[in-house]
């Protein structure tokens, strides 16, 4: 693999993980700050356009978790397979697999469960006026999903966060 194709590679590598890290540690209250102002967020048919959306979203998903059953909860978004097609210096396109774990209670949680949801992963990715990379578009692709409906497919967008 040539230099900066590793190089391009651990960037959005780095990108995605903290993105994951944030929503899975911080319940996503940085999370719309890894997009560009005009990034979309898509989960399945949800679509999140903006930073304010996805915010909103997130703001949304982080209240309904300490107001519902699931108030003590244990999440975890785990890549695999993550392949980079760069198109220019500042333009690329990352894929992969993300597996998402979501258990009730405080870890360590003692019942081990497959995951809830697994998706294929497509994320435009552009670096920045301040030369960081952000997502112009991160669409995940449910192929299979347990029981458990994740909170970003039971969003309902009718609605205002």
């Amino acid at each position: 693999m040539p230099d900066g194709d590793f190089e391009l590679w651990h960037a959005l590598y780095t990108l995605e993980v903290r993105y994951w890290y944030d929503v899975d540690f911080n319940d996503g209250r940085n999370a719309h700050l890894f997009y560009l102002a005009d990034g979309v967020f898509s989960v399945g048919d949800n679509e999140f356009h903006g930073r304010d959306r996805i915010r909103d979203f997130y703001a949304w998903r982080q209240a309904r978790g300490t107001t519902t059953v699931r108030s003590l909860r244990s999440t975890r978004h785990l890549l695999s397979n993550l392949q980079v097609e760069p198109f220019g210096a500042r333009e690329a396109k990352l894929l992969g697999v993300i597996s998402f774990y979501e258990a009730p209670g405080r870890a360590p949680v003692m019942e081990s469960k497959p995951p809830i949801l697994m998706t294929d992963l497509e994320s435009e990715c552009v670096r920045d006026d301040d030369e960081a990379w952000r997502f112009r578009t991160h669409l995940l692709r449910p192929v299979f999903m347990g029981d458990d409906v994740p909170l970003s497919l039971a969003f309902d967008l009718s609605r205002s966060a």
